[in-house]
């Protein structure tokens, strides 16, 4: 499989008012790819709410019966609300990886997990940029912007008014695609994920924006994006999974 499939465990630690990860579970959503989802709800007993013990032991015997070819990912909604019983009981899953099953745990209060739980999972924060990216509003020093040295390039740019358009919409999702709200990235990807030359066309041309942006200001943030785009890009040209390779750059 892709080397841009999700960890073992996965956490995603969620920035104050991000309260909806419909986009990224629909980004996972395929034939081969079942999505087992869990929400706190109230104790037997009506007195809390939470996630509970229950819950993981339910969870832990749904898994044992996955099917083979089917890539089952746990999504733990608001992954705080675990009780300590249900966090330890999750460890033990942790701590037996499986084949094609996955778990993602997401949280605005990282710290509410237990030490042991964390060190079973990869990180990853998701954060607002505070990236600002104008494309040059002129059309003429757009043109010479979004060619980047390619004469040829550059031509057709000027004689075809319907390739420079479409041209100006890839830069315009590039943009989204480098510092945009997560959401929006994600719906960017459901967009693109059935053709491979737009995908690679948003690649090169997030790569050119990012040339631009180190150029002015650089920051390891933006190199690291730029790794990333490269080894994306190269992904595809390789017939990679387009929807697993543009989500490897977001999360």
């Amino acid at each position: 499989m892709s080397k841009y499939n999700l960890p073992h465990a996965l956490i995603l630690e969620l920035p104050e008012g991000f309260d909806d990860l419909k986009e990224i579970i629909d980004s996972f959503k395929n034939k081969q790819n079942y999505i087992l989802e869990i929400n706190e709800h109230k104790s037997s007993s009506g007195t809390t709410i939470g996630i509970f013990i229950e819950d993981i032991r339910l969870l832990r015997d749904t898994v044992k019966t996955q099917r083979k070819g089917v890539q089952t990912i746990v999504i733990i909604h608001d992954a705080a609300k675990l009780t300590e019983q249900a966090q330890n009981a999750l460890l033990k899953i942790l701590e037996e990886p499986h084949q094609n099953l996955h778990f993602i745990l997401a949280t605005k209060r990282i710290q509410s997990l237990l030490d042991t739980v964390r060190s079973r999972c990869q990180v990853k924060k998701i954060a607002p940029s505070n990236l600002t990216i104008d494309l040059p509003a002129d059309k003429k020093a757009r043109i010479k912007f979004m060619s980047d040295g390619d004469k040829f390039l550059e031509s057709r740019l000027i004689k075809d008014s319907e390739f420079y358009d479409k041209k100006v919409k890839v830069f315009e999702s590039a943009k989204i695609f480098i510092s945009g709200p997560q959401l929006d990235k994600m719906a960017l990807i459901t967009s693109t994920k059935e053709s491979r030359d737009e995908a690679l066309d948003l690649i090169n041309a997030s790569l050119t924006v990012c040339k631009f942006m180190i150029t002015s200001h650089y920051n390891n943030d933006l190199r690291m994006k730029t790794d990333k785009l490269l080894q994306t890009g190269e992904s595809l040209r390789k017939n990679a999974n387009i929807r697993l390779a543009l989500l490897a750059c977001v999360i």
